[in-house]
């Protein structure tokens, strides 16, 4: 079970901005701290006094207990949240800026540890949380407002969660496992250059730039920047397989063999709030019309003059027709 204390804000990129109008294709992240290095030690210094106040509510947690001091603690845990989510979205977004800055590389991995183990030391309301009875837990509820919605959400996750000690284990595990296979995903194919020759000059491409061309206009552009892009993967292949059998075999092992999920989608179903059902229903209408799809892209081929329709052109921009 995965305490949501580690948010993260989005923040719009300024990189389209900088190729029209000359702004700096730097995320300004001074709204988030301006000097990442002393703001985060001042504002851990902040978070672990404000963890160690909520840790001293434990033993006052009680499904009878007044709707007031509940609500106190509701207050000083999203007080807690919002301080986590700035310093994770700090360490995020100046990460994938420039994933090869082993400085934003560091700091990233030593906010994911210190709020993870200040998750761990809050795990307790969770799971405290969970056991509430249906009525007092409806009565605490009342009053929560907009808080409602999460404490909902952390109650349906009780057939899933786990003791207290397995939880912060595995909460330490994703530090050094999931999260860090994620990371070294990024670093890679953040790094990767391709070649794509336009119009007689040989450009060298990040793949953001190159996924432009997979839009052009030009038939034969299209084709060249998909097959460059599967040039460059397919040389990488056996450690992207390797990082998506390890995701795999995690996501198997925790949620279906420890957490007794039926089914790996229906763990991402629950974090969504959507029952299987319904994502059963979703998937089986898309198969059963599947021909729809197709005769949209068999109608997109002949307007836009394309033959052989294939997955080269899937982007391919409709033709405009200037009328009087």
């Amino acid at each position: 079970m995965k305490r949501t204390i580690m948010k993260r804000h989005s923040v719009k990129s300024s990189s389209h901005l900088s190729r029209s109008k000359g702004f700096s294709d730097h995320w300004d992240l001074t709204h988030l701290l301006s000097r990442p290095q002393e703001e985060f030690e001042q504002s851990l210094k902040k978070l672990d006094g404000q963890v160690s106040k909520f840790e001293s509510l434990r033993g006052g947690l009680s499904p009878d207990m007044s709707t007031k001091v509940f609500l106190d603690i509701l207050s000083l845990n999203g007080a807690i949240a919002a301080e986590s989510a700035k310093l994770s979205a700090y360490a995020y977004l100046w990460f994938s800026e420039n994933t090869k800055i082993l400085e934003a590389r560091a700091f990233k991995t030593k906010v994911e540890e210190r709020l993870t183990a200040l998750q761990n030391r809050m795990l307790f309301f969770d799971l405290w949380w969970q056991t509430v009875d249906e009525a007092n837990a409806a009565r605490l509820m009342e009053p929560s407002g907009d808080v409602q919605y999460y404490l909902e959400s952390i109650r349906r996750y009780k057939p899933h969660t786990l003791s207290e000690a397995e939880e912060k284990i595995i909460n330490v595990k994703n530090t050094t496992g999931r999260h860090a296979v994620n990371t070294i995903y990024d670093v890679l194919t953040n790094g990767l250059t391709f070649t794509l020759a336009v119009k007689g000059q040989r450009k060298r491409l990040t793949r953001e730039q190159l996924s432009a061309y997979i839009r052009s206009p030009q038939a034969e552009i299209r084709e060249a920047a998909y097959r460059e892009m599967y040039r460059i993967f397919d040389s990488h292949h056996d450690v992207l397989g390797e990082i998506y059998t390890t995701l795999v075999n995690d996501w198997k092992t925790e949620n279906i063999e420890l957490r007794k999920f039926t089914a790996p989608i229906a763990s991402r179903n629950l974090g969504n709030d959507v029952p299987d059902e319904a994502v059963d229903a979703l998937l089986n209408t898309c198969s059963k019309n599947a021909a729809i799809f197709q005769d949209y892209f068999r109608i997109k081929a002949k307007i836009c003059k394309i033959r052989p329709m294939n997955r080269y052109h899937l982007y391919a921009p409709h033709r405009s027709e200037r009328k009087r």
